[in-house]
């Protein structure tokens, strides 16, 4: 499985906007060179030391620090950035001319790294100089960057998620339980957004009265591994950004398992309140798929107090769905569908969730261990080698390898996968190839085992795969399905 460079800075929000700058005395202009700019500047790098929360306790100086004091004398403001691969800017911290930024360049790329910094006269002119640092290169994603932006392509995009309580986007009363009950059943909801023409009802909680795309069922927002986030309204139109952060992670925390720092998400405003956009969403339920923030009433901690709450989804981590971002992730045959696991179908019926949560199209299929028994003549030798039972599993390692197991978890056979996302199709999300799924054959075809077979659902814990009679893509004709789930 093919691993992308991974590229994670994030900039400190403790600093105000970059302007113009205008002396009182006499709006003199500030008239500097490029080379004078980081005259007299002084930098100093550190790393910073954490508890075992993951919360930043204070730093101890280091010559390859990713964290990097600097403090410009010559001017009054600076914005400072690095370039990305592609040529893009990459704010790493902007406002006064004195403070600490963290840069920390992509797994892989070199430790010499160049860091750009440019003021803006009063008269709008650009005056900019750049600086070498020696940085410690990342070894490997952080955990909850892995789920937010994928350990896997980089990016992430996720939407509004209507599937828990209807709502997206509404009040609550705060810690009405574990933060987990909150994510999957809503637990606590008050009242909430439930349609796009309602987010236009409640323009007196937007910072201008205005509805700029992100209150919308079709608005997204994509975080990626270089710590920037960018809301999206369902037009692709860029509707705000900002670098983002994740402060006090804790996994195994009750109500909450971190908090997200950063400004950019969609519908970013705590309720009832005339605009706010808090900065800091406590993140209360985070998986693969789903996520979930909370903001109590003025940042107040009171229980049962009124908090605002945002529901949030993603399909676009395949592989993070499929073999999460530990140890791998095992499933095993889902009955819960229509009851049966395998078996046969009209091909296309309609779009792929429609088969992967209704069965939509299905024929015939196996429904338990038994019948599995009765269906030799399906395999490549007539035999059952064990995956041919209702507890039979196999597990998407994160090192790209596929193993199937027996019930008593008894190797059966492995072999490498790889996930090839699709975009823009209703009929299916990604191409899996492997030859290691559970009864990896096509129906009717004498054991033929596809080797490449379709994703048309997945989610955290649910998926099914088809493959078209012969690999043919005519429409009803037939296809052999898997229903899987999470084990």
């Amino acid at each position: 499985m093919k691993k992308s460079l991974i590229l994670f800075a994030v900039a400190l929000g403790t600093l105000t906007a970059c302007n113009p700058q205008k002396e009182e005395k006499g709006f003199d202009v500030t008239n500097i060179s490029s080379e004078q700019l980081l005259s007299g500047a002084t930098f100093s790098q550190y790393n910073a030391i954490k508890d075992e929360a993951g919360n930043i306790t204070g730093y101890e100086e280091a010559a390859d620090g990713n964290w990097i004091k600097y403090n410009i004398p010559s001017v009054s403001s600076v914005y400072i950035y690095y370039l990305k691969p592609d040529g893009s800017e990459f704010k790493l911290a902007s406002g006064a001319a004195g403070g600490m930024f963290n840069f920390v360049p992509a797994r892989g790329s070199d430790p010499n790294q160049t860091v750009y910094f440019r003021y803006i006269n009063q008269n709008g002119e650009k005056i900019e100089a750049s600086k070498g640092f020696t940085l410690q290169v990342a070894a490997e994603l952080e955990m909850p960057i892995r789920f937010l932006a994928s350990n896997d392509y980089g990016k992430k995009t996720w939407k509004w998620d209507p599937s828990i309580t209807g709502a997206v986007w509404g009040n609550m009363g705060y810690q009405p339980g574990d933060g987990k009950s909150v994510g999957t059943t809503g637990n606590g909801q008050w009242w909430g957004v439930t349609t796009s023409e309602e987010f236009n009802g409640q323009l007196q909680h937007t910072e201008d009265g205005t509805n700029h795309g992100d209150g919308d069922l079709g608005a997204y927002m994509v975080f990626t591994e270089d710590g920037l986030l960018k809301a999206y309204d369902a037009s692709g139109a860029v509707i705000r950004d900002d670098s983002y952060a994740v402060e006090g992670w804790n996994p195994a925390g009750e109500w909450k398992v971190g908090d997200l720092v950063t400004k950019a998400i969609l519908w970013p405003y705590e309720i009832n309140s005339g605009g706010n956009i808090p900065g800091k969403y406590e993140i209360v339920y985070l998986t693969s798929d789903k996520m979930t923030l909370v903001y109590p009433d003025g940042g107040s901690q009171g229980g049962w107090g009124e908090a605002s709450f945002w529901h949030f989804c993603s399909n676009s981590d395949v592989v993070g769905m499929a073999a999460g971002y530990v140890d791998g992730k095992s499933w095993t045959w889902d009955p819960s569908v229509t009851g049966a696991v395998w078996g046969n179908m009209g091909y296309q019926p309609g779009d792929g969730a429609s088969v992967g949560t209704t069965g939509n199209g299905q024929w015939w299929g196996v429904t338990t261990s038994e019948e599995f028994d009765g269906q030799l003549q399906h395999t490549e030798d007539g035999k059952n080698h064990g995956d041919g039972n209702l507890d039979a599993y196999m597990t998407f390692g994160t090192d790209g390898i596929l193993k199937a197991y027996n019930a008593a978890g008894e190797e059966i056979r492995s072999s490498a996968y790889e996930f090839i996302p699709v975009e823009g199709s209703d009929w299916k999300i990604a191409d899996l190839k492997t030859t290691s799924i559970l009864w990896p054959y096509e129906i009717n075809s004498g054991g033929n085992i596809p080797g490449t077979y379709e994703v048309v659902y997945l989610t955290g814990d649910q998926m099914t795969l088809v493959y078209p009679d012969g690999g043919s893509q005519g429409g009803w004709g037939e296809a052999s399905f898997w229903h899987f789930k999470a084990k």
